[in-house]
């Protein structure tokens, strides 16, 4: 009776029903951009959450959805305002800054696309992330398990509190900036430690005197591998052997920015032709030498994603774990690795690299990585809150068996041949289905799944207006790159300001 209880208390975050509070009452709705049709559906499904009574209110909910659809002749909100004016007062428009700044202001996601729209809900709430509800009308929706021809069955069953979650690990991924600090120069040269490196970050005067004192501790590092490669470009040139001692010894970093990931960081050569270096660090031990196209360092979640193509394992979302995968690296003997969540991650640029490295975070805000920068990766306290449509580890093992076809072959034929009535009477296509049984979980109708049968059926869920003399041009563009610029917060203000002052 313990041991159940035990199992049961540590299973009850992923598989507990969560009842909704009536006092939540504002919903986001991320829609997937350059696809008219999903104009149609993001209209559709906010006339359905602002006109359904619920809880007691004729008009429950107040919706936001992408502001590039204000003055969509598809969307027509002008339209709608003039055949109710309730529209105007519960339909508002969000914005990738709105999203940063005022993350507690959404009760519940709606995301319509697929596993991309779910990534780029995690990238615009780097704090706290409202539970998404994902929909899949996308291309592979291995993380959306809901269908769009159910969506008033399913979200009925959302604020009736009869579906359950997944909680997913996100990483907290911050970049530091090698920094030559005079002081540690000085320190340095009057001898320091032999093979130990040290770190320190610059004072921040705009920060208290406890985030100064994390801020400014020092960090004994081991350096045998910056030793090693400084001690070769020695030998190529006697004349620098003191200056790089001084590096080595004095090793200052100051913290630029913080991004979490829900899939995977990846630190990669760029367009460099030559294989990229990289130290690995865990926990501060040196554990090998990276010389590879790049390393991966992904979630349970991003297991799926770009560390599989890496030949990374499979992971189920509930493991709190971290995947580091190197990606074609130049010593088969380098495999992949499976590391707890509470250990850190550090990947540096050593100064003995030929070139830069690269780092994305989610496949965006891509970095580059000078020789002395490095990574430092820990678990995320953000998560990501996921609704299932059945469990976590039924809706898991349904996406890697559709949407990867995971094990799927031709089941291998008996030795053992019965002649029989039975048999004999067999059609040919009752011997194909007999053949596959059991070998895998193989879909309907030459591959089509009821999932894809359902998603290629969905624009039938209402009939579409004509679009005669509307321009064949999106309605929903996707976010640019300054659009999703955050602004910058105390620490990234303080280290431009610093870069400043060490041009001068």
């Amino acid at each position: 009776m313990k041991r159940e209880a035990e199992n049961n208390k540590l299973d009850s975050p992923n598989k507990k029903q969560n009842t909704w509070n009536p006092e939540k009452n504002t919903i986001l709705v991320i829609t997937k951009a350059k696809d008219n049709r999903l104009v149609y559906f993001t209209k559709q499904l906010a006339e359905w959450l602002i006109f359904t009574p619920r809880f007691g209110k004729k008009n429950p909910f107040i919706v936001y959805v992408d502001s590039h659809l204000e003055h969509s002749k598809r969307f027509g909100l002008e339209e709608l305002i003039k055949l109710n004016p309730v529209w105007e007062s519960h339909l508002k428009f969000w914005t990738p800054k709105l999203c940063y700044k005022q993350p507690n202001l959404f009760h519940l996601i709606i995301t319509l696309g697929g596993d991309g729209t779910i990534l780029f809900s995690s990238t615009i709430f780097q704090t706290e992330v409202p539970p998404i509800m994902p929909f899949h009308l996308g291309s592979l929706g291995f993380l959306a398990p809901f269908l769009f021809t159910t969506y008033k069955e399913e979200l009925d069953n959302l604020f009736a509190g009869r579906l359950k979650s997944t909680t997913r690990m996100r990483l907290s991924c911050t970049v530091y900036r090698y920094r030559q600090d005079p002081y540690c120069l000085m320190r340095a040269r009057r001898g320091s430690q032999s093979n130990t490196i040290w770190t320190r970050s610059i004072p921040n005067n705009n920060l208290s005197a406890t985030d100064n004192e994390d801020t400014n501790r020092w960090e004994l590092m081991e350096t045998t591998w910056m030793r090693k490669a400084f001690e070769k470009a020695s030998k190529r040139n006697p004349g620098t052997i003191d200056l790089l001692d001084e590096k080595v010894m004095c090793y200052t970093t100051v913290p630029s920015q913080t991004f979490h990931v829900l899939n995977e960081l990846v630190v990669d050569r760029g367009p460099s032709s030559s294989i990229s270096m990289l130290e690995l660090f865990a926990d501060e031990r040196h554990l090998t030498t990276v010389q590879a196209d790049g390393l991966c360092i992904a979630t349970a979640t991003g297991s799926t994603a770009y560390s599989l193509s890496a030949s990374g394992s499979l992971t189920h979302p509930d493991m709190q774990c971290t995947l580091v995968t190197p990606v074609c690296p130049h010593t088969l003997s380098f495999r992949p690795m499976l590391l707890p969540s509470a250990i850190t991650i550090r990947i540096v640029v050593p100064f003995g690299s030929r070139n830069t490295a690269y780092c994305s975070f989610d496949g965006r805000n891509r970095t580059e990585l000078k020789q002395g920068d490095h990574v430092r990766i820990v678990a995320s306290p953000y998560p990501v809150k996921t609704y299932c449509a059945c469990d976590s580890s039924n809706d898991w093992f349904s996406s890697v068996q559709t949407c990867l076809q995971w094990n799927m072959r031709q089941r291998q034929k008996s030795f053992v041949v019965v002649e029989d009535d039975e048999v004999k009477s067999m059609t040919e296509e009752d011997r194909k289905k007999s053949d596959s049984l059991f070998a895998c979980l193989r879909p309907r109708n030459n591959g089509n799944t009821p999932q894809n049968e359902d998603n290629n059926n969905s624009h039938e869920i209402r009939t579409m207006p004509e679009e005669e003399g509307l321009e064949e041009v999106f309605d929903l563009v996707a976010w640019t790159d300054e659009e999703l610029q955050r602004e910058a917060t105390v620490n990234e203000t303080f280290t431009m300001n610093y870069e400043n002052k060490s041009k001068i």
